[in-house]
């Protein structure tokens, strides 16, 4: 994966384009988002929409490992991220937690989506989109359903919509609609450890490979 910064003015190729609807997709360089990223950039290839991909910095050990893995896959679909930088604000929560895991920015997903709520208003969008799955409801609260719930009724208030296609898909799932959008998997990045070379063990890594698992023994697929 390239080490590439690229340019940090959000832009779209299809930027030109009047009356089309606008949307922000949060991504990480993992498999969920990855494919999420694919999805809407067909609907952009198609002339139906514009994607302003949005890469959240908040001190994450694998941080630029995930960003090189978001700009590869942005450019293959010519689209541009933005990366906004809180690194500061997850190395100082994570200076002020006296014991406990590695856990930079509590509550990610409230302060992640909050973040894009606002870029909705720069870019003029109309949704915000997270590729968050079924697997991940039960993990932690800024990923419960009663969260994202809610989190869908502020964004409306604001006159945003909340877009969460994959919540009832399994991961397995949405590796195979992945193969159908022609993602490379191997250009996307999951381990917690931060590592060059994924680690096999930590919590990612482990769903990655029982998802992949699923689809070579040839599960049958469902969303």
């Amino acid at each position: 994966m390239s080490g590439a910064e690229g340019p940090t003015k959000a832009s779209c190729p299809y930027s030109r384009n009047q009356g089309i609807p606008r949307t922000v997709v949060l991504v990480s360089g993992g498999v969920d988002s990855t494919v999420l990223l694919y999805q809407l950039a067909e609907r952009a290839r198609a002339g139906k929409l514009l994607v302003y991909p949005l890469f959240i910095d908040y001190a994450q050990r694998a941080t630029e490992l995930e960003y090189e893995a978001v700009y590869w896959h942005c450019r293959r679909v010519q689209l541009q991220p933005r990366r906004l930088d809180l690194s500061r604000v997850g190395e100082a929560f994570g200076r002020a937690r006296a014991t406990g895991p590695h856990i930079p920015l509590p509550h990610r997903n409230l302060v992640a989506l909050s973040l894009a709520l606002s870029y909705v208003g720069v870019v003029g969008a109309k949704s915000v989109a997270l590729g968050v799955i079924r697997d991940d409801v039960g993990g932690y609260p800024s990923a419960s359903l009663p969260f994202l719930d809610a989190f869908g009724e502020l964004a409306q208030i604001l006159g945003t919509d909340f877009e969460t296609p994959f919540v009832h898909s399994d991961k397995a799932s949405v590796i195979a609609e992945g193969h159908r959008l022609g993602v490379d998997f191997g250009q996307t990045y999951s381990c917690m450890l931060g590592r060059r070379i994924h680690c096999g063990h930590c919590t990612q890594c482990l769903r990655r490979d029982s998802a992949f698992r699923q689809i070579s023994f040839g599960r049958r697929v469902t969303s």
